[in-house]
């Protein structure tokens, strides 16, 4: 009789859970993929045993908006991220050389933009702990080779494109680089829309808000209180409403990013309805806090858009448990204090009086990444705001799909990555600082009710009892295929 050869890893009684529902099953691990699944599989042979009795077993979590290149690189970036449970990070990265060589990150010091993802896939291989993708990054530096850009970075697997919607001509006349104008945004519509592409846009009317900004400042109020009238929901809706226009008329699949405003729910679903392939994405502060937690804590939750209301946080709850919301994303930025009051890490500032800041200042940007799916899970799983299975559709199986990466990502199945975590939804915890550089905390002080306790990365586990268990080196570039996209394959449809 010839012996069955033994495995690399075998997790016993977990409850495995995927979009299509929870099943008690047993998983069996080798070479860094799942080879069977089975409701008894004790007696196959391992190098090591996980009994997950009592505890969830979920597909590693995707941070589909995520940005690394701050106080937070993929080194400590990717451990924030593991402790977290997500094993895929896909960062955007493209044309703004200056911010790369403002932070360090020399890979970035490049041209062309195709070449700034290549020095990234090199670098990102060799620093990060988890696997990653990438989103390109368009800004005006690519306006003149933008119809190479485009085909160029679809053949190197990025086939997702992020573009600030926040043009305006005062900005433009700075030399502002991130704001792009409508008609560059119709062009890389148009050439994603080709090659089997995504548009991604941060929705908001650029004139309208430098607008209202500039009016503010004249009239002296620039304090807290004002930072969330200066950016009022209505110029969310609005970019939304225009980019699913354009990507309609150019035949484009649209990800509008980090959305929160209630008015944004009735145009995703007009336009779901009318058949465009529209996908929204909202983050895990706008699923939790409001601007009254920014008033009582101030500039340290700055982020952009603001924090709204409960009636808006509430929407988003239900866009998300209908499916007119299809993902959350961190927006996780790694800013430390004096980044967010200095522009600068190297600089000291003093911090300023709560009310007499001068908001319009102080930088944008969370620590989220961390906590963002225990604290979804609290907030969610936990009151029932959305179930188990929405759950991982939301952070695994729906970014993988849309993101060209599934099956390899985002679910529990035969031939996919082993990219496992194992969740304990009895383990309680009180969020203070994240495992990275940043010196504060967005989540700081809430109690949480449900955590990973392991996760592992191709079957390597990298976080284990509280512990960085596995080793930076092992990273791979994941890819995205345009044949394998929800909006190009029905199999692959999001929920």
């Amino acid at each position: 009789m010839v012996a069955k050869e033994s495995s690399d890893l075998l997790i016993l009684g977990g409850l495995v859970v995927t979009g299509d529902g929870v099943t008690k099953a047993d998983i069996l691990v080798s070479n860094g993929k799942i080879t069977e699944l089975g409701q008894d599989l004790s007696n196959r042979s391992a190098a090591r045993v996980i009994d997950a009795s009592g505890n969830y077993v979920l597909p590693g979590g995707l941070d589909s908006h995520a940005h690394p290149i701050f106080a937070d690189k993929m080194d400590t970036y990717s451990i924030c991220a593991a402790y977290g449970g997500v094993t895929t990070v896909v960062p955007f990265i493209g044309s703004e050389t200056h911010r790369h060589e403002i932070f360090g990150n020399h890979w970035g010091v490049r041209d062309y933009n195709p070449d700034i993802v290549k020095g990234f896939i090199e670098y990102g291989e060799q620093a990060s702990y988890t696997d990653f993708a990438i989103h390109g990054l368009i800004t005006t530096r690519d306006t003149n080779d933008i119809d190479k850009v485009i085909p160029d970075l679809i053949r190197l697997g990025v086939i997702s494109f992020k573009m600030f919607m926040t043009w305006n001509p005062w900005g433009a006349s700075r030399g502002t680089i991130h704001a792009i104008p409508d008609e560059l945004v119709m062009q890389v519509m148009d050439l994603a829309g080709r090659d089997g592409g995504m548009a991604m846009v941060h929705a908001e009317n650029g004139v309208c808000k430098a607008y209202l900004e500039h009016k503010f400042r004249a009239e002296g109020k620039v304090s807290i209180e004002n930072y969330l009238p200066s950016a009022p929901n209505i110029i969310e809706a609005e970019a939304v409403h225009r980019a699913a226009t354009m990507a309609t008329l150019a035949n484009c699949a649209l990800y509008p990013v980090h959305l929160s405003a209630k008015e944004v729910v009735p145009v995703l679903k007009q336009y779901k309805d009318a058949g465009l392939p529209i996908y929204g994405e909202t983050c895990p502060h706008y699923l939790s806090l409001t601007n009254q937690d920014f008033l009582r804590e101030g500039y340290v939750l700055k982020v952009s858009p603001p924090l709204r209301e409960d009636e808006d946080k509430e929407a988003m709850w239900k866009s998300l448990a209908s499916g007119v919301m299809s993902v959350i994303g961190s927006d996780y930025t790694g800013y430390t204090r004096a980044l967010k009051l200095t522009g600068t890490m190297d600089q000291k500032a003093d911090e300023p009086i709560l009310g007499q800041e001068n908001i319009f200042d102080i930088g944008a940007g969370l620590t989220t990444l961390e906590f963002m799916m225990p604290l979804v899970w609290t907030h969610g799983v936990n009151t029932g705001r959305i179930t188990l299975t929405r759950f991982v559709q939301s952070f695994c199986e729906n970014p993988a799909k849309l993101f060209g990466i599934y099956p390899q990502k985002g679910t529990i199945k035969p031939g996919s990555d082993a990219d496992i975590v194992i969740w304990d939804p009895s383990k309680k915890h009180t969020v203070d600082e994240e495992h990275g550089n940043s010196d504060f905390s967005t989540f700081k002080g809430m109690e949480l009710l449900g955590m990973p306790i392991i996760t592992m990365v191709r079957g390597n586990v990298i976080i284990e009892n509280d512990e960085v268990v596995g080793k930076s080196g092992n990273a791979k570039y994941i890819p995205g295929n345009t044949s394998t996209t929800a909006y190009a394959d029905k199999k692959y449809q999001v929920a």
